[in-house]
């Protein structure tokens, strides 16, 4: 559980989409999980977030699993949990 750090809500304005905004802050976590040492950051993203889950398969980071879960009271949620070893 030391060696892990999680990154729970990365959001980046529909207005600066495809600037390259989200793949920095994720380049800035994995550099202070190490820092902190940490050797593997977690991640997660709506199911249906089809640009977010593209975008972190490309930073090499692997799907390993769904949490169904509650948010803003929606029952049903489903998460897809990422990981990448750093």
């Amino acid at each position: 559980d030391n060696e892990v750090m999680v990154l729970h809500t990365l959001a980046v304005s529909p207005k600066l989409k495809g600037k390259g905004y989200g793949s920095k802050f994720v380049e800035f976590y994995e550099r202070y999980a190490l820092e902190h040492g940490c050797r593997y950051l977690r991640m997660d993203t709506w199911e249906n977030n089809f640009a977010a889950r593209s975008l972190y398969k490309k930073l090499g980071y692997r799907e390993i699993g769904i949490v169904i879960s509650e948010f803003c009271g929606i029952s049903g949620f489903r998460l897809v949990c990422l990981e990448k070893k750093l």
